[in-house]
């Protein structure tokens, strides 16, 4: 183990939940979101509304190793052995613009396997757009992630209120 290097990373407890400060670097999110505004127009309308949109990462597309990069940090860090990955909705990357908002809900699970998301914060509203883990409120930042165990907990977030969108690359796992 070891392969990484984790200077200026932080373990922060937030409600109900955990997550890490500098998770990645200040390059490494501009490329992503680079990479968001290049591809806006493959984002779809999520059912919710126009204000919110997401797309899925294919292995073809440019961030793909970088998201693997990222994806395999956590699973060393997490020390996750007994993992699939999530069908469903995969490894995405999701849109919040002004007005839009994270409906609360509750993601599946398969089996004995709990769905996992680890969310990191591309991009952060100047208001809005708060996390809402088990009826309680998180306050995240840009080049965080956290954990949220989307198959045991109702999930959401709070309206974006400024122009400032929030992006986040959402990673999946079903976890034994």
């Amino acid at each position: 183990m070891g392969f990484f290097i984790f200077i200026g990373m932080e373990k922060v407890f937030l409600n109900r939940t955990y997550g890490y400060k500098n998770f990645i670097s200040e390059n490494q999110k501009n490329v992503l979101l680079d990479w968001v505004d290049e591809n806006i127009q493959s984002f779809r309308i999520h059912p919710t509304g126009p204000q919110r949109r997401n797309r899925r990462i294919k292995i073809e597309d440019s961030i793909y190793g970088l998201v693997m990069e990222i994806k395999n940090k956590i699973i060393e860090i997490e020390n996750i052995e007994n993992w699939e990955e999530e069908p469903d909705y995969g490894d995405y990357i999701g849109i919040n613009f002004k007005g839009g908002f994270i409906h609360s809900h509750q993601d599946p699970n398969k089996g004995e396997l709990i769905h996992t998301r680890w969310n990191l914060i591309l991009s952060y509203p100047d208001l809005g757009g708060h996390s809402i883990y088990d009826n309680e409120i998180n306050v995240l930042e840009e080049s965080m992630i956290w954990r949220c165990v989307a198959g045991k907990y109702t999930h959401g977030s709070t309206v974006v209120e400024s122009e400032k969108k929030r992006i986040t690359l959402s990673l999946g796992f079903l976890i034994k």
